[in-house]
């Protein structure tokens, strides 16, 4: 299993985006899915949306503790 980093498919401008938007359902809607062709070139295999967007929220949420 390969280890990323958000900063790996999303741009500074993204993840600040993100972390406004805080819930997996909006991240994937509004950042993952309309990317998701850009992200897969990035890392460099086909990603599972959804998947990315709860890995996201859950990088997002640990910024506030």
């Amino acid at each position: 299993m390969t280890t990323i980093t958000i900063d790996q498919f999303l741009n500074e401008d993204q993840i600040k985006k993100a972390i406004k938007l805080k819930k997996a359902k909006d991240i994937c809607r509004e950042l993952i899915e309309p990317n998701l062709a850009s992200i897969n070139s990035k890392l460099g295999q086909e990603n599972d949306a959804m998947y990315l967007a709860y890995a996201t929220e859950y990088v997002v949420s640990q910024l506030g503790e």
